[in-house]
């Protein structure tokens, strides 16, 4: 019943895009109160949010709608953190580490899935929002750093972020998207530079197994912020190139034709051409012709 409700609100245009947003923005209110009288609320407000409104306005242009929603969510996870994560205080004090169980995991993973998924969108104002919003639970509530973040969404989102960059759909935020980039791979570094980015150069397509070996080199293994920041946008803009670049080679091309570098580091892009054996294989396929 309140699934169609919603859709037929959101087919009067504009006026019931206002009512939808009234109603979120009450939630809003609902899910910040301090107190116990609404936390009953709680699970019944991420269900109507995941499994009935989201849905529905995925499928429509209204931008304030979705805002409002991802604002909803944001505070339901700001305000309800014992809701997913529960410390136990004594135990960290006597062991010095600090232990959380995690509850109601499904809708934890949901909520973040629709966060990722937001990042695809060409919304960049919806973008910039949602991603000040991960940002701002990482800095107040370590998000980053949770065990079920850290093991199974960290890199996945690290991922993303590098592909907008790649992509350059949102270049307005290349600051604030390096400096998250930075704040996820820094919970572990080892594994950003061990396992992260040869998997992600080797997934990149449009570039030859000789081009990702050199951006991998070129990526210096640097922990500070500046540094970092200045290796990720290094990546993509190296990245971008060799794309293009190969993408105007002629077919007859020994890049083009997958023809391998004859020495360690040799590059077509960076003068094969003085190599006989790539000129030799260049004049026979010219031949060939």
């Amino acid at each position: 019943m309140f699934n169609s409700w919603l859709e037929s609100i959101l087919h009067e245009g504009s006026t019931g895009y206002r009512v939808v947003e009234k109603f979120l923005s009450i939630l809003q209110v609902v899910v910040q109160e301090p107190g116990q009288v609404f936390k009953p609320f709680i699970p019944s407000i991420i269900v109507l949010c995941l499994e009935q409104v989201y849905p529905i306005i995925a499928e429509h242009p209204s931008p304030d709608v979705k805002a409002e929603l991802f604002e909803l969510l944001f505070r339901t996870l700001h305000h309800n953190w014992r809701y997913f994560f529960k410390s136990t205080f004594l135990a960290s004090v006597q062991r010095g580490i600090a232990e959380e169980q995690m509850e109601n995991e499904p809708q934890f993973n949901a909520i973040m899935q629709a966060f990722g998924q937001s990042f695809l969108q060409p919304d960049i104002h919806l973008f910039k929002q949602n991603l000040f919003y991960l940002e701002t639970l990482n800095s107040k509530q370590k998000l980053y750093h949770k065990k079920i973040f850290r093991t199974t969404m960290l890199f996945q989102f690290v991922n993303v972020l590098l592909q907008v960059l790649v992509h350059k759909s949102h270049d307005l935020l290349q600051e604030e998207i390096g400096i998250a980039i930075y704040n996820m791979a820094s919970v572990d570094f080892d594994s950003f530079f061990a396992a992260f980015l040869p998997e992600f150069l080797t997934s990149c397509d449009g570039v030859n197994a000789n081009q990702k070996n050199v951006l991998g080199r070129n990526f210096k293994m640097d922990r500070d912020l500046p540094s970092f920041t200045q290796n990720v946008h290094r990546l993509v803009n190296d990245l971008c190139y060799y794309r293009l670049c190969n993408n105007s080679l002629p077919p007859w091309h020994p890049e083009a034709l997958g023809v391998p570098a004859c020495l360690p580091g040799c590059s077509l892009l960076q003068g094969h051409a003085c190599c006989h054996h790539h000129l030799h294989y260049l004049h026979l396929c010219h031949r060939s012709l």
